[in-house]
């Protein structure tokens, strides 16, 4: 089935936005699907079906180190399919837009309530070192914040896309005192800190933790400096398909770690995005549940289907 050049726009934008974190990318992908449904041309419920499948491959394919883009479309492309006997066309179409916002919501719900649960994980005075961009990470120390008035925060380059630099200027924008690194001077600062969060792209099944390529040194030099390690991510995250060693970490361009040219061709150019924790690093994953240790999550998706 051919795709409408504008819903294969949006499927690009999701592929190769470096921007927003996984939650955000997962809410675009509901929304293209939204948007398809939206504007689809279908004249059988059997072709809006084929349609939304389509469209929900290509999101699943687009982003494979990111579960909750996975979860997202999956979640909403099973409630489609299980409705598509009770519904005419038109009723099915509505049914799609509404329930993709509802998921749209409910992540965004999720959001707010690990900000509520990571802002008492915090304690006056603190300060916190994170890596790499999280909208979450961003909400709960923007909500810290607002109750102590009184944290810190120091947030590394995280890697050559250089995300950190967003939550750098977000947090900074918000009156919240902030120190930029580069990542190499992790092990200089982390011993001034009282704990690290980060974010997560997906927990996976055996309970690594996949997130902005740096992630794992900076657990590293946490564990050696007795820094509690905590991440922080809505359960959409969770992924009980796929063990650590089985995840597509994206590769970036070559060219955005060194020019092109600079270097002879005998050397090969590695440029991952992701990169992957193991769980005796974490000292809790914070969800909007609460606070889990990771043999808690492991034993969670050990019950949980496989998508």
């Amino acid at each position: 089935m051919i795709i409408s050049q504008e819903i294969s726009r949006l499927i690009d934008a999701v592929k190769n936005d470096r921007t927003h974190g996984a939650s955000e990318l997962a809410r675009q992908a509901a929304n293209v699907l939204k948007v398809a449904a939206k504007h689809s041309r279908a004249d059988s419920v059997e072709c809006f079906l084929r349609e939304q499948k389509e469209v929900a491959q290509q999101l699943m394919r687009a982003r494979p180190a990111m579960a909750p883009v996975f979860n997202m479309v999956n979640i909403l492309l099973n409630a489609v399919v299980s409705q598509a006997a009770k519904m005419d066309l038109d009723k099915l179409k509505l049914f799609t837009v509404s329930r993709d916002d509802e998921a749209v919501m409910d992540s965004i719900r999720a959001v707010a309530q690990i900000a509520e649960h990571g802002a008492r994980l915090i304690s006056d005075g603190d300060r916190v070192m994170t890596h790499s961009y999280s909208s979450t990470i961003v909400a709960v120390l923007k909500k810290a914040f607002d109750r102590y008035g009184n944290i810190a925060v120091i947030t590394t380059r995280s890697g050559p896309g250089g995300s950190g630099e967003i939550t750098a200027g977000e947090l900074g924008r918000y009156g919240i005192p902030v120190t930029f690194i580069d990542d190499t001077a992790i092990g200089l600062y982390i011993s001034s800190v009282n704990k690290v969060i980060i974010g997560a792209d997906r927990i996976c099944a055996d309970g690594k933790v996949v997130n902005g390529v740096g992630s794992y040194q900076l657990a590293i030099a946490a564990e050696k400096t007795k820094v509690p390690f905590y991440v922080l991510c809505e359960r959409l995250k969770f992924d009980p398909r796929l063990k650590g060693e089985d995840v597509d970490l994206e590769e970036g361009e070559p060219s955005k770690l060194v020019g092109t040219g600079r270097l002879p061709p005998e050397v090969k150019v590695k440029n991952p995005h992701f990169d992957i924790t193991p769980p005796e690093l974490v000292t809790g994953i914070l969800t909007e549940k609460g606070l889990l240790s990771p043999k808690q999550v492991i034993d969670y998706l050990k019950t949980s289907p496989a998508g």
